[in-house]
């Protein structure tokens, strides 16, 4: 396993939205899509992996959150994610359990 797979693996949080709003205001989230692994994303992000990060962007998995879905998370402020740092960037993707 990669070091930087494994950081990540370590690193990963589950964090509420109340704790996430603030990158909003700053401008640094990502929404990852739940079809993409939350980890790899974070590794190819900071590898600069730029042909493999556009391609997720041009599919709409990659952007950032609209206006829509930060209204919504704020009527549910303990609304789970998953969150990786990948500086300068917060990559976030929503918890769904089953």
């Amino acid at each position: 396993m990669s070091e930087d797979r494994e950081r990540f693996e370590k690193d990963l949080a589950e964090i509420d939205w109340r704790s996430l709003r603030i990158h909003a205001r700053r401008d640094a989230l990502i929404l990852v899509d739940l079809q993409l692994d939350l980890i790899e994303v974070a590794i190819k992000v900071t590898a600069d992996a730029a042909e493999q990060v556009g391609s997720w962007i041009e599919k709409g998995l990659l952007c950032k959150p609209t206006a829509e879905q930060m209204s919504c998370w704020e009527t549910v402020l303990d609304k789970p994610f998953h969150m990786l740092i990948a500086a300068p960037y917060i990559l976030f993707q929503e918890v769904h359990r089953a």
